[in-house]
C-alpha cells in the first residue's frame, strides 16, 4: 500500500511519522531487511575423532602441541546502534528539501524510523548523538517502552556548535563490546581520513556498518545565482561571491568528497547509501531497505557479520 505523503506531512509527532514510514516500507516484504546473528567464542574442549578440523585452534596447538576445538555460542538477537550527527551543518535546509526539512530533521526521522523497525522486530536499539565527540548515548533496549525515550532524545536535539565525527566514532568503539549493526547518519563533514579511519576501525571490530549519507540537494547541485553571501554554519566564515564563478570548482570538490567517501566504505565492506533531502524520507529509506533485502536474498550482501 503506497504511503500518502500528504498524511505523512500532517503527522505532528516524530514517533507517529516513524511508525507510519516503517509500516509503509515493510508492507509486502517477506522478511525483515535486518536479521541478527552473531557467533561468540565460548570455550575450548579436547579434539575427538570426527570433529570438523576447521574448528581446531592452531594457535593452541602451536603453543602446547594439544589439539583443541573452539566452541561457540550463537546470539540471534540483533543490536542496532544508531549514531546520528547533531552538527550545525546538519541544520541546513535548501529550497527543494522535502517538506522544508533540514538535514537534521531528515536524519532525525531516519533515526526514528530505523529504531522503530528494529524494536518492532523484537531486537534492541541504542542511540548515540554525534557532537564534539559522542556527546550522548542512550543504551540499547528491545522494550517497546524504549521507543518514547529515543524519540524524546531526538526531538530535544539541538545542533552542536562543533562536531568531530571521527572522534565520535572512535568514542563509540570504546563504549561497546557487543557486536551489532552500526548506522551512521550524517553529512560526514569532517576530515576525510579521520572519518575513514574511524569507520574502518568499527568495521574491523566486527560490527556491520551502514552509512546513510545525508546531503541537501543544494549541496549537490549548487543552484545559486546572483551575488550571494555564503556563511559557514560551524566555522562562522563568510564569503560574498557570484556562484557562477566558483560553481565548477565547488562541484569538482563535492564529487571528489562523495567518490572518496563511497570508495572508502566499499573498500572496508561498509554499506553506503546516499540520501538527498529532496527525496521523501519514506521513499529514500524504502529504496535503501529494498536494495538491502535484494542483496541479502541474492547472497551478495557482503561479509558483514550478523
Amino acid at each position: 500500500m503506497p504511503i500518502d505523503r500528504a498524511v505523512l506531512a500532517k503527522l505532528a509527532s516524530l514517533e507517529l511519522k516513524a511508525k507510519y514510514i516503517v509500516e509503509g516500507f515493510v508492507t509486502g516484504m517477506h522478511r525483515s531487511p535486518f536479521k541478527g546473528f552473531s557467533v561468540e567464542f565460548a570455550q575450548h574442549r579436547g579434539y575427538v575423532a570426527g570433529d570438523d578440523l576447521k574448528h581446531l585452534d592452531w594457535k593452541v596447538w602451536g603453543r602446547s602441541g594439544r589439539y583443541m576445538i573452539k566452541q561457540y555460542e550463537a546470539e540471534t538477537n540483533l543490536v542496532a546502534h544508531v549514531l546520528m550527527d547533531g552538527s550545525k551543518s546538519m541544520g541546513y535546509a535548501g529550497s527543494t528539501a522535502y517538506n522544508g526539512m533540514s538535514k537534521l530533521d531528515y536524519a532525525k526521522l531516519c533515526a526514528a524510523a530505523i529504531s522503530h523497525l528494529i524494536i518492532e522486530q523484537s531486537d534492541a536499539a541504542a542511540l548515540g548523538i554525534i557532537g564534539d565527540g559522542l556527546e550522548e548515548y542512550v543504551k540499547r533496549s528491545s522494550s517497546k517502552a524504549h521507543m518514547p525515550r529515543l524519540i524524546d532524545k531526538l526531538e530535544k536535539l539541538k545542533p552542536s556548535p562543533e562536531t568531530r565525527i571521527g572522534q565520535a566514532l572512535s568514542d563509540f568503539s570504546t563504549r561497546t563490546r557487543r557486536k551489532g549493526i552500526v548506522f551512521v547518519i550524517s553529512d560526514l563533514f569532517d576530515d576525510r581520513e579521520t572519518v575513514a579511519k574511524a569507520l574502518r576501525r568499527i568495521r574491523h571490530e566486527g560490527h556491520e556498518v551502514v552509512v546513510l549519507h545525508i546531503m541537501d540537494h543544494d549541496e549537490l547541485d549548487f543552484p545559486f545565482d546572483g551575488m550571494v553571501r555564503f556563511e559557514g554554519l560551524e566555522g562562522g566564515q563568510e564569503a560574498l561571491c557570484h556562484p557562477r564563478s566558483v560553481r565548477a570548482t565547488y562541484l569538482k570538490e563535492v564529487e571528489s568528497f562523495l567518490t572518496h567517501t563511497e570508495a572508502t566504505c566499499r573498500g572496508a565492506g561498509i554499506d553506503y547509501f546516499r540520501l538527498d533531502t529532496r527525496t521523501p524520507v519514506d521513499v529514500g529509506l524504502s529504496a535503501y531497505l529494498l536494495k538491502r533485502e535484494h542483496l541479502a536474498s541474492s547472497g551478495a550482501a557482503g561479509s558483514a557479520p550478523r
